[in-house]
């Protein structure tokens, strides 16, 4: 009996081969190298290569509506959104059409933005690389990967000719897309009903437990830190259906966005809005902003208690001003919530600092917070103040036994009556 045989995988290297034109060729051949199938695709808008690509760049411009004439006469930045919108259609096609199992880009600040926002029309777990000349140094990351999987390599040097540096970092990046697609095993679907969960370092513990809990009862949980990406990545998973329930435990993100903290996310809770979602929210960090440092804070919250996290972040106490405008936004944006929805509050305190005797706790602003839901959800999302710690191992219990009972369809106000007084 024979084997069938099965296709060669396929690698796209995307870059602007009007300048990155020797270095493309040198990946798209290493690639090649490990028996991988390439697409070469020229994603520049100035300038013209001296080789043919498979695809040119006149069809990435048509691929997004447009022209390279158009784009050439367009300011710069609306020109590099085009050329990406068109990439992003062109790979999301070859996804389609089975010739895609993996994409690297190539490029600077043009060609990265061009390439990153077209890997992140691609689905979740298609392996990304960008080697780049910007993913190093003060750049802000966040506008490149989105919410997706995207792996960033720093060239080094600019990628603008082969050498003695540049040979064998290009060598490492065709060989890491390569080992990504050909290392990579078909998707394993699970037959278990998926919940999101959304945890901080502050708030593991409690997170953990209902993690557990949830695990017992027969879910597989996703586990998603609540630090800006991972809140934002939760968010566009819920708007495309993938959970079951979610219990948003930590929302230290809404906070932060509204205080301009590092970690904000300003369409947080907003999914539960554009889908009907069985919810369990709590108020994990949302006592908390984080900054880089003390010094490095808007000056109003300089004089906060604070505490220094790592080298990166230093967690400032949330004033009740702030905390009351958090509650009052959170109770605007859960009032349009389509899918049951239940408020569990930890009497307690909200973080591991915010507890009776540590150095953020502050019940005035936990008050403050309160008040604000209190006053301003609609009457269908009861608020249920809970007497423990958030991450004491009873608040996880009831947080655990809710989401398992609004996804099996008892409502929010029955199990409001049921832990009034736990």
């Amino acid at each position: 009996m024979t084997t069938p045989m099965t296709s060669p995988k396929t690698v796209v290297v995307a870059a602007t081969l009007d300048t990155k034109e020797k270095e493309a060729l040198f990946v798209r051949d290493c690639i090649a190298a490990w028996g991988l199938n390439t697409i070469l695709v020229d994603a520049g808008i100035l300038g013209q290569p001296t080789i043919t690509p498979d695809i040119s760049r006149a069809e990435v411009a048509q691929a997004g509506g447009s022209s390279i004439e158009q784009l050439a006469r367009q300011p710069k930045g609306a020109a590099i959104a085009g050329q990406g919108d068109g990439l992003g259609r062109v790979v999301q096609r070859l996804q389609a059409e089975g010739k895609l199992d993996g994409i690297i880009g190539l490029g600077g600040g043009q060609g990265t933005a061009i390439c990153t926002a077209a890997m992140r029309q691609l689905p979740l777990g298609v392996p990304k690389l960008m080697l780049s000349t910007v993913a190093s140094g003060l750049f802000q990351f966040g506008p490149y990967v989105g919410s997706k999987d995207i792996c960033m390599m720093f060239s080094v040097t600019d990628i603008a000719g082969l050498n003695v540096i540049s040979r064998p970092i290009l060598v490492n990046a065709a060989n890491a897309i390569a080992g990504m697609v050909t290392g990579r095993q078909p998707g394993q679907t699970s037959t278990k009903p998926a919940v999101a969960l959304t945890m901080l370092g502050i708030t593991t513990p409690g997170a953990m437990a209902i993690k557990a809990g949830l695990e017992a009862a027969g879910f597989e949980v996703v586990v998603f830190h609540a630090a800006g990406p991972g809140g934002a990545a939760m968010e566009a998973l819920i708007e495309a259906g993938t959970f079951s329930g979610v219990v948003d435990l930590s929302l230290h993100e809404l906070t932060n966005d509204l205080c301009g903290g590092l970690v904000g996310v300003p369409d947080r809770l907003g999914a539960l809005s554009r889908r009907q979602l069985p919810a369990v929210v709590s108020v994990g960090g949302m006592d908390i902003l984080a900054f880089a440092s003390l010094d490095k804070a808007p000056e109003q919250y300089r004089t906060n208690p604070y505490v220094v996290h790592n080298a990166q972040i230093t967690h400032i106490q949330a004033g009740p001003d702030e905390m009351r405008a958090a509650g009052q936004a959170m109770a605007a944006r859960l009032n349009w919530a389509q899918g049951p929805v239940i408020v569990m509050i930890p009497h307690h305190g909200y973080s591991e600092f915010n507890r009776a005797g540590r150095a953020l706790w502050g019940a005035a602003g936990n008050q403050a917070l309160l008040d604000a839901l209190q006053t301003d959800l609609r009457p269908e999302i009861p608020v249920v103040l809970v007497e423990a710690h958030i991450n004491d191992p009873a608040f996880a219990a009831i947080a655990t036994e809710s989401m398992i009972a609004l996804i099996r369809g008892e409502t929010p106000k029955t199990l409001a009556a049921k832990f009034r007084h736990s």
